[in-house]
């Protein structure tokens, strides 16, 4: 077959099975020539700061958004000539839609949105948990209820009322029986009861008028109204894009966990060409890439670590025996990975491509009680040294591994229940850590051994991945409950929020173009919900 592969693929050797699975007619990264401006106000009277305006092509697979600044203007990214659907949306005021055609040059577009009566409808996900009492019964709660989808208005009320016990106690015992702790995916402590879930909520919980009084709206930082959003539909809508990385070459590679493939997506075009897998139920969440260009996709289901030869489009696996969760190859070229439900003792792994030698290596117990269930190796990362760092979301710890001296280190989070997800490691060495259910960005010093914590900007916004910015020293930390990318700069000590255009963006994995200071992220809401690929430039 005749292959369509973008131009930024052009050195790769993509595999006869590779499909062209999007190319819409749109605006790409080319060919730009015209851009849309113009002001958004309220009809209550004033302007309409901190909203989106959102502009797609019709049936393109890409959108751009901005936000107002103070005076309610915006000015939308340079666009391709045609025509454009642009909408105005933001949390307190009805959308607004408008036709435009761009020619070279500039085109103005006036927005009067009227207010809506029940702005709490459209909060994110971290609004409705924000209603429920803090603590380390709560922080278990969004551990164990929060971590495949988000708990928002569709989850947590009927209308204007919370759930019924019925209902609550028939979707805990449906989450326990996918994910309880004596499945097949056992990332629910042992401990969690429906019956007594059901109550719980039903207690703390308040009516929607009650909550729209008790929350306040996010609001983004004055530096995201300098930010323009770009983001791609996933060709599958049911599809969840768990991890991506972007090539040096521009293209962006993301794990398709429900369709067994890998994608590539060309962001001068929009163009998505899918990479099969060849191995049954594959189910790839995580990746690398090598030096040599080949990537390293980590095969939950099948336990299997798989390389994709960039040089000849073959794919090798090997079987590593655990379902991994986190990869990262090290300065010495080893790929180093985690068993996610290892315990009794938990498991890091290596594979030195060279000789095909594969090693695994017991990581000391952390003291629970067998009926609580194992600690859940979660997030992975190699630091410029060939240490190992990784972390366990219920064990509540920060691991270290020395490969040359074979020592351990363990260190327990300094909150409880803190739920550590997907750590970074600077290139000062710093270990920055999200705390998911604490709600906190870590610091830890591997000289001194401490830990120093800074409370999240957004209530329960649950962070959920760190990527350090090794060009500019920025650490990015997507959010699985607020609909928002945040910045913090180490040096002031300062969060920046990037509240997001898209509703029931669970982000489960960044990257950054380290260059440009890009940042790339999958929304993985799972069942999917808006699956999209966003990157944020911040002007």
């Amino acid at each position: 077959m005749t292959l369509l592969a973008p131009r930024s693929l052009r050195w790769a050797l993509l595999p006869a099975s590779a499909l062209l699975l999007y190319s819409a007619e749109g605006p790409g990264d080319e060919a730009r020539s015209g851009q849309i401006t113009g002001i958004v106000s309220s009809t209550s009277g004033g302007p309409a700061a901190g909203v989106f305006v959102t502009a797609r092509a019709p049936g393109a697979n890409v959108a751009y958004s901005v936000v107002t600044d103070q005076a309610g203007r915006y000015t939308l990214p340079q666009m391709s000539d045609g025509s454009y659907r642009v909408e105005a949306h933001g949390v307190g005021y009805q959308s607004s839609e408008l036709n435009a055609t761009i020619r070279e040059g500039e085109t103005s577009l006036q927005f009067a949105l009227a207010l809506v009566t029940d702005p709490f409808a459209q909060y994110p996900s971290s609004a409705f948990l924000s209603l429920l009492p803090d603590g380390e019964e709560k922080r278990l709660f969004k551990l164990d209820c929060t971590g495949c989808h988000q708990f928002n208005r569709t989850t947590a009320f009927d209308g204007d009322q919370p759930k019924s016990r019925e209902t609550w106690i028939e979707r805990t015992q449906q989450m326990l029986g996918f994910a309880g702790a004596s499945t097949g995916f056992p990332v629910i402590d042992p401990h969690r009861e429906a019956q007594a879930t059901a109550d719980w909520l039903l207690a703390n919980l308040p009516g929607f008028e009650e909550g729209l009084a008790r929350y306040p709206a996010i609001t983004p930082s004055p530096a995201a109204g300098r930010a323009v959003f770009t983001e791609w539909d996933i060709p599958v809508p049911q599809d969840l894009p768990h991890d991506l990385m972007v090539d040096p070459d521009g293209a962006v590679m993301i794990t398709g966990m429900m369709t067994q493939q890998m994608y590539l997506l060309d962001p001068s075009s929009g163009a998505f060409t899918n990479i099969p897998i060849p191995v049954q139920y594959a189910g790839p969440r995580a990746l690398d890439r090598a030096a040599n260009g080949d990537w390293w996709v980590l095969l939950g289901n099948p336990r299997k670590l798989a390389r994709y030869s960039t040089a000849n489009g073959q794919w090798q696996d090997w079987d590593i025996g655990m379902y991994p969760h986190s990869i990262q190859i090290a300065p010495d070229g080893k790929v180093w990975f985690n068993g996610h439900f290892t315990k009794d003792p938990p498991i890091l792994g290596s594979l030195d491509p060279a000789t095909g030698e594969l090693e695994t290596f017991e990581v000391p117990e952390n003291g629970l009680d067998p009926d609580d269930g194992g600690p859940i190796p979660y997030g992975l990362r190699v630091a410029a040294d060939g240490t190992v760092w990784s972390t366990e979301l219920h064990g509540n710890r920060l691991i270290k591994y020395v490969p040359s001296t074979g020592e351990f280190g363990t260190y327990v989070m300094p909150t409880i229940r803190s739920g550590p997800r997907r750590p970074d490691v600077a290139p000062d060495g710093m270990i920055w850590i999200p705390e998911y259910s604490g709600n906190k960005l870590a610091k830890f010093d591997p000289r001194t051994e401490e830990f120093t914590e800074y409370d999240f900007p957004i209530d329960d916004a649950l962070p959920y991945v760190v990527r350090v910015d090794r060009g500019r020293g920025t650490v990015w930390i997507g959010t699985a409950a607020a609909d928002a990318m945040v910045s913090f700069d180490p040096a002031a000590e300062r969060f920046t929020v990037h509240p997001l255009p898209t509703r029931v963006a669970l982000i489960r994995h960044i990257d950054i173009d380290h260059a440009s200071g890009t940042v790339w992220a999958a929304y993985g809401d799972s069942p999917a919900v808006n699956p999209r690929i966003l990157r944020l430039e911040v002007r």
